[in-house]
């Protein structure tokens, strides 16, 4: 794999190879191998370079940004459905052994971050009431149909689909159905 965007997004950002390393802690040498693609880099080198350079690790490793297919919802009501969409199958490391299936992308620059895989039996709620707090949150339905409470609505969300929401939107996850629901969510 070829990192050739590393390079291309270093010097649209004015920063040399020198300084690069100086944020990572590599040498430029090394740096200069991983853009030339005669060196892999680790995923902890991929994290510290993405740091550096202010976007995701993700947006390095994917070849293209995966296409989202949105609502007309816009965020100024503090939140933003994606619907299923096909999502880019890429694997970064060239092997038989490890593909990744991007859902959608959204630039995260946070120390902040809590990854979960959430499950709510029948009839039951995330928190039983609406809660907010201080991080932004992507929901993801894995399996099941998930009712999100809002402020002033609610929505349904079915397997595929995922909602963004801001900090500080209130909100509740119900499974209102016999079924099983487990969720994908993304806090940061």
């Amino acid at each position: 794999m070829e990192f050739r965007k590393i390079k291309s997004l270093r010097k649209e950002k004015k920063i040399t190879l020198t300084e690069l390393g100086e944020r990572t802690g590599y040498s430029a040498s090394f740096l200069s191998q991983i853009e030339r693609g005669t060196n892999r880099p680790s995923l902890e080198a991929l994290r510290k370079i993405a740091d550096a350079l202010d976007v995701t690790v993700a947006s390095l490793l994917a070849n293209e940004a995966p296409q989202v297919i949105q609502d007309e919802e816009t965020s100024a009501h503090g939140y933003k459905v994606i619907r299923n969409s096909s999502g880019k199958i890429y694997n970064p490391w060239q092997t038989n052994s490890t593909y990744y299936d991007t859902l959608f992308n959204l630039p995260v620059h946070t120390n902040n971050m809590v990854i979960s895989k959430i499950y709510i039996d029948a009839q039951s709620s995330s928190s039983g009431r609406k809660i907010a707090h201080n991080l932004c949150e992507i929901n993801y339905v894995i399996k099941g149909e998930a009712t999100i409470e809002l402020q002033d609505e609610v929505l349904i969300l079915h397997e595929g689909d995922a909602i963004f929401l801001e900090a500080f939107t209130q909100h509740n996850i119900i499974n209102a159905t016999e079924n099983e629901l487990m969720l994908f969510t993304l806090q940061f």
